[in-house]
Parts: structure tokens; C-alpha cells; sequence
């Protein structure tokens, strides 16, 4: 078992606070040094909006400065971290306000993006087409199924939508797959049930184990490339681990212990074809993203040289 050494992970600290944004900076300073809550949630705000979405980068891949269903997905995904913060309740209030807002009857669901992102630099698959979507709508729990389970969890601040029956649709609609052509939707569906857990009956369980064995990509050869490697869906040593053996689990974690040993940083294993001004700033930031959520799934799985408390 392979652990990262105190000096590579003091390394890996030094490029966060001082290359990447302030808003992984205060969440690595909140992770590692006693950082304040307030901290994260005054640099998560400055990628709201008036109307309750997020926008503004907070997804790297597309800089539109609009809200958009996809970037408020992310939001969600800090904010339920601190739900507990007054901050954060405020900020949680005014982001269920725009999903209701946004929020499509025809789809039951949203639509990743608005087509307004095409007048700002954005990675190609993030292109809204001519019927109004983009690649991503065609696999509909991307993001539906996990903005459905922030609206299970914060119900109380729900004021038209019929929560329970969205969650019973985004529920069965995951059972009737019969193909996983996108691991993104399955990341969704995970998200999802881990915040309404009284949905996770043996059936679902069992897609669930369906879902990632078509997807997870098990080998080595695969992870410099964009896949979903075995961490994507196995977390923490408390993880289910839907049929994914536990030895290349700990490959996957001595994978990216080697990996920062020698780059010091995760980079980005994908790229965009246009705005490749904007793509270098872009980089930046995702380096920040997988460095400090790489550095956290080492943790989790003790992988720090005695954790590294600094």
C-alpha cells in the first residue's frame, strides 16, 4: 500500500494556494488547516447569481456568466457540505428558487445548460444545437436525477414542485435503462440516492451493480485517459463497492499516489478544441478541482503519510 509523503502532499499544497482559485484554496484550507466555513461560502457566492443559479466558471468547462441547471448541480454539491451554516441555508433557499424557476414540465426535469452559452468560450460538448440541447441532455439523470435529490433534501424550501413524485419518475426512469451509454447519469443517479436512501431497494441496488460494471474501467492502460476509474464510484472505505474488487480499488489509489509523486498535481486527462486561450486558464482550474479532490479521496482511504496534519 502505497501512501503520498508529507513533503509531496506540502507540494501539492503550495501549487493549490497559490494556482488555483480562491474557492479551492478555502476549501483546502478548510479540509487541512482549520479553515473557516464562512470562507468557502464567501468565495462559493461570488459564482451565484441574483436569480439563485450558479454560473460564472464554477463548471470550468463553460464560462458563461448566466446560471445554468449544470453549474448549480456543482453549487449543490459545496453547499450541501455546509447546510448547516446560516450562509449557506441562505444560499441554498435562493438556488432551489432557481431550479423551480428553471425547471421544465415537458422534461420533468432541466436541461444542463441554456442556449446562451454558446456566445462564451466553452469546451465543445457543452455546444447548445439547433433543438435547443446539448450532448448532454440526451441522457436525462445528467443533471435531473441529482438536482431532484437537492430538492428531496431541502423540501422545505420547495414551493410548487411535487417533490416525492420526481424522485419516484427519476427512480424508475434509472430502472428502465437498459444501456449506460453516459457514467456521467450514473454519477447523477448515485448522487440522488445517496440523499434519499429509503429508494435504495434490492432492485435498485442491483441496477446500480449493472450500471457501474458497463462502465467502470478497471486497468491502468485506461486511467491517463477520461474514464470512470474505480474511485469515481467508490469513495471511502464506507462505500459500496457494486462488484468493483477491492484490490483495484487500492490500485486505483497507489495509481494517483504515483501520479502526484511525480507531477505533484492531477491534471485534467481531457481537453478542449476551440478557445485555447481560455482552455489554459481553464486547465488551471481543473488542476485545482482533481488535485484537492484527489488529495481528499487519499484521505479518506488513509493514503497520507500520517495524515499530514500541518
Amino acid at each position: 500500500m502505497k501512501t503520498l509523503s508529507q513533503n509531496t502532499f506540502q507540494q501539492a499544497r503550495n501549487w493549490i494556494m497559490t494556482e488555483a482559485r480562491p474557492l479551492e484554496q478555502a476549501l483546502f484550507s478548510y479540509e487541512y488547516e482549520n479553515g473557516s466555513a464562512d470562507d468557502v461560502l464567501d468565495e462559493l457566492s461570488k459564482f451565484q447569481n441574483k436569480d439563485g443559479g450558479f454560473g460564472h466558471g464554477l463548471e470550468a468547462d463553460f464560462r458563461m456568466p448566466q446560471s445554468s441547471p449544470m453549474a448549480t448541480s456543482v453549487g449543490l454539491q459545496h453547499l450541501i457540505q455546509f447546510a448547516d451554516q446560516p450562509k449557506a441555508e441562505t444560499m441554498i433557499q435562493e438556488a432551489i428558487r432557481y431550479l423551480e424557476y428553471s425547471f421544465l414540465e415537458e422534461r420533468q426535469g432541466w436541461l444542463a445548460v441554456p442556449k446562451e452559452i454558446n456566445d462564451y468560450p466553452h469546451a465543445f460538448w457543452w455546444s447548445v444545437h439547433d433543438n435547443g440541447m446539448s450532448w448532454i441532455d440526451d441522457n436525462w439523470g445528467n443533471p435531473s436525477a441529482e438536482l431532484i435529490g437537492y430538492l428531496h433534501i431541502f423540501e422545505h424550501y420547495v414551493a410548487a414542485l411535487n417533490v416525492p413524485k420526481l424522485v419516484d419518475q427519476a427512480v424508475q426512469h434509472f430502472l428502465e435503462l437498459e444501456e449506460f451509454p453516459s457514467e456521467h447519469e450514473i454519477y447523477c443517479y448515485l448522487r440522488l440516492l445517496a440523499m434519499v436512501p429509503s429508494q435504495r431497494t434490492e432492485k435498485v441496488e442491483k441496477q446500480l451493480e449493472r450500471a457501474v460494471q458497463a462502465v467502470v474501467k478497471l486497468d491502468r492502460e485506461n486511467w491517463e485517459k477520461y474514464v470512470p476509474f474505480p474511485l469515481k464510484f467508490v469513495a471511502s472505505p464506507e462505500s459500496k463497492t457494486y462488484g468493483i474488487p477491492q484490490f483495484k480499488v487500492e490500485d486505483n489509489l497507489d495509481y494517483f499516489v504515483e501520479k502526484i509523486e511525480e507531477h505533484g498535481v492531477v491534471e485534467p486527462t481531457w481537453a478542449w478544441n476551440d478557445y485555447m486561450d481560455v482552455w489554459e486558464e481553464a486547465k488551471r482550474e481543473w488542476t485545482g478541482v482533481l488535485t484537492l479532490g484527489t488529495l481528499g479521496g487519499l484521505k479518506r482511504f488513509n493514503r497520507l503519510e500520517t495524515e499530514n496534519k500541518l
